[in-house]
């Protein structure tokens, strides 16, 4: 399934180190849960950390406009969710074939940097517009471009399908769109 692969990034990439086992993010834990009187659905809260991060007030199906999304063939509404802890909104781009359509994801990382990507291959530094960036590739086909926001935090996009080299292609022009957005 494609999901799986966005998933498996947004976690890879936010680790410090490469281990055997599942990932978990870095850079002061995943929070807490809590549960409103009278609730019974739970949502996990962000640390508590002592100065407000650019990656705070970003919401990452705001980050790829719709004209954003049209431009770069994604149809239908975004997908919200929460990735270890991190935000993420997600789009198919339908190419006509499975072979050619792909998931284009944005994902918020607020406590983890440029230097903290962890990929399959070797993490390429690149600008992106006059922003800092990196593009790596994962597990399961998965291309991302990663925006720094601060030394430790940033905006990945990805995009996960067939061939993950041919998939940075598209995952860059996005990239550029989202970049627009970013403080």
């Amino acid at each position: 399934m494609w999901l799986v692969p966005v998933m498996t990034l947004a976690l890879a990439a936010a680790c410090t180190s490469e281990q055997v086992g599942s990932p978990t993010p870095s850079g002061g834990g995943g929070g807490t849960t809590t549960e409103a009187p009278g609730s019974d659905t739970t949502k996990p809260t962000k640390p508590t950390t002592s100065s407000a991060s650019p990656a705070d007030s970003l919401k990452p199906c705001e980050l790829l406009t719709p004209a954003a999304a049209s431009a770069v063939g994604a149809t239908g509404s975004p997908t919200k969710e929460t990735i270890g802890g991190f935000e993420s909104c997600r789009w198919r781009v339908d190419k006509g074939s499975i072979a050619d359509s792909y998931i284009l994801g944005v994902v918020v990382l607020d406590r983890v940097g440029l230097d903290d990507i962890t990929a399959d291959g070797p993490v390429q530094r690149i600008k992106v517009g006059s922003r800092n960036a990196a593009q790596s590739t994962g597990p399961g086909a998965v291309c991302a471009i990663s925006l720094e926001l601060t030394a430790k935090s940033r905006v990945d996009v990805q995009a996960s399908g067939g061939d993950a080299q041919k998939l940075c292609v598209p995952v860059l022009e996005a990239a550029k769109l989202v970049e627009a957005e970013l403080p």
